[in-house]
């Protein structure tokens, strides 16, 4: 996925926030849809998180079923990738899911321990 491709799935998300579950992989599996503005605010801040902190110049980190009418959307953590060359007995999980389904329980990631600044962005 492109930079621009990016933008405008997370502008489709911003204009539809209404019935989509938001799984954060290291929390409890959600069992309600997210009020819009609360999604509005996580996917805004999960938007400023890639930004910041994946400085690539493609956004290969964000996979969705259609950008532009998406009902599945798996984000992996700009921090936490994996080997660069791409193979590992443990490739990483999605750090979030966005789906309109209800998500089952996915193996719990491992929190790492929080540097002071990532302590700002720890209800995401």
């Amino acid at each position: 996925m492109q930079w621009n491709d990016c933008d405008k799935l997370f502008a489709t998300l911003s204009h539809n926030p209404e019935n989509w579950y938001l799984y954060n992989l290291t929390k409890t599996t959600p069992d309600e849809v997210l009020e819009k503005a609360i999604f509005i605010d996580k996917i805004t801040r999960i938007q400023q998180i890639i930004k910041d902190k994946h400085q690539e110049r493609y956004c290969g980190i964000i996979y969705a079923d259609d950008i532009d009418n998406p009902t599945m959307i798996k984000i992996f953590d700009p921090q936490n990738l994996g080997k660069s060359c791409g193979s590992s007995e443990n490739p990483p999980l999605a750090k979030w899911i966005i789906s309109k389904l209800k998500p089952t329980t996915i193996e719990q990631i491992k929190e790492k321990p929080q540097r002071f600044i990532s302590k700002f962005f720890n209800n995401v």
